[in-house]
């Protein structure tokens, strides 16, 4: 299934033996959060970083946060056969029931009127701003192609070939006579 979609979620859990001060500050810095971010974030409940993505780039993100010391969740979208991936085995008994299962991602007060649509990006981070997943550029001159040699020069056999004088007309065939002019006996011109 190459058009199977996923999502990245966190919940606040960190690796075993890392500083969530640390951990927060990384996170911070991968994402340019601010510390309403980072609360929202670390608060333990199930935040989804970014949907609707490939099976490629959601590993790209799993592999930066669990390097910055953040255990994240990827989970298939639609609900699919493979419902979900821990990237930690993390025990479900010590998985909160809020984490368990997906949360809306609106606003819950409702006054009568239509709610507001889902946020995809509640955080507004895309796959650019983590850092692991920009693309380098190689520096102006570098060589792109590793077995790349130089063309051999083709041996052309020139020694038939004269050039004209400058100022010569280069149009060799004989001109053609200019056609007759029409015959124009049976026009008149009326006043």
């Amino acid at each position: 299934m190459s058009d199977q979609l996923f999502e990245v979620a966190f919940s606040g859990q960190i690796s075993e033996g890392a500083s969530t001060d640390e951990v927060r500050a990384r996170i911070g810095k991968m994402f340019n959060a601010d510390e309403a971010k980072l609360a929202q974030l670390f608060s333990g409940r199930r935040v989804v970083i970014k949907k609707n993505i490939d099976q490629a780039t959601a590993d790209k993100y799993r592999t930066a946060l669990n390097r910055a010391g953040a255990e994240c969740e990827v989970a298939a979208m639609g609900g699919g056969a493979a419902a979900s991936q821990a990237a930690a085995a993390t025990p479900a008994a010590d998985t909160p029931a809020s984490a368990a299962a997906p949360t809306a991602q609106y606003e819950t007060n409702y006054n009568g009127e239509v709610p507001p649509p889902p946020q995809i990006d509640p955080l507004g981070i895309t796959g650019d701003d983590i850092e692991d997943l920009a693309a380098t550029i190689a520096p102006v001159g570098s060589e792109l192609q590793d077995d790349y040699r130089e063309p051999e020069e083709p041996d052309i056999d020139v020694t038939g070939l004269d050039i004209a004088p400058v100022g010569s007309d280069l149009y060799t065939s004989e001109k053609k006579p200019d056609p007759p002019p029409p015959d124009t006996t049976g026009i008149t011109m009326a006043d």
